[in-house]
């Protein structure tokens, strides 16, 4: 549970809110209050020159991130609450660990299961209601102790998407699996399936039109051997197989 009131904002929480807008910047910040409670200010990134060209317009960014939270938070979808906002900045709620950092610090399968499970759920319901995350990694979906909630909306559109666009959302999600999971190979494979087996459960079509794409995509694992020590590129091949394999 957050311990906010989301009727309003509390003079602690406005306080340290006006105290770090007035501070240096920085694009993201952790604010710990004195009551225990901890929330997160995300700023517009302000790019320039040829980080600009990579990453894009860092405000247009912002705002599809923020949008999107307030979209899916009034559709009931598991995102934070956006507790306070301005042009270039809003404040949400401390949700708890990535589902990285939990794959990475916890041996317990058992533990871990249900909550891999819940992440496979809500990437369906996501996708059930024709939205995609845009980067559904497993760095993005935080466990408060009872829900997953996915973060980093950055890539998302409140535009409607089609069924090739959601099958690319899922495909991103399993890559991450994959290769969050080459550092975690004892729990990873269970977890994994956990995953899979909730979302498939959920959006069988959708998973099917990812293995139409991952077939078509064959071609890539071969490219892996020009980028040796790149946990994205080892993650491809399983990724891609795990799809084509899977004829039910």
């Amino acid at each position: 549970m957050t311990g906010f009131d989301m009727a309003g904002i509390d003079a602690p929480l406005q306080a340290a809110i006006d105290a770090a807008l007035a501070g240096p910047y920085c694009r993201v910040t952790g604010i710990d209050l004195q009551d225990g409670r901890k929330v997160w200010l995300k700023r517009a990134e302000q790019l320039s020159g040829r980080m600009r060209l990579q990453k894009g317009n860092g405000a247009r960014a912002f705002a599809r991130e923020r949008d999107g939270l307030l979209l899916l938070d009034d559709l009931g979808l598991p995102v934070p609450p956006v507790l306070a906002m301005g042009d270039d900045w809003f404040i949400t709620p401390d949700l708890g660990p990535t589902l990285r950092h939990l794959l990475w610090t916890t041996t317990d399968t058992a533990t871990l299961t249900p909550i891999f499970t819940a992440a496979g759920t809500a990437l369906a319901n996501l996708h059930l209601h024709s939205y995609r995350h845009g980067r559904p990694a497993i760095r993005d979906i935080c466990w408060d102790g009872n829900a997953v909630h996915f973060i980093d909306l950055e890539r998302f559109s409140t535009v409607k998407s089609d069924p090739r666009g959601l099958a690319l959302d899922l495909m991103v999600f399993v890559h991450s699996l994959m290769g969050d999971g080459l550092r975690a190979p004892q729990t990873a494979p269970a977890l994994q399936e956990a995953a899979i087996t909730a979302y498939r459960a959920l959006a069988p079509g959708i998973w099917a039109q990812a293995r139409v794409t991952a077939g078509w995509l064959g071609w890539l694992p071969p490219l892996a051997r020009l980028a040796k020590g790149s946990r994205d590129w080892a993650a491809l091949a399983p990724t891609l197989a795990r799809f084509r394999s899977d004829r039910e």
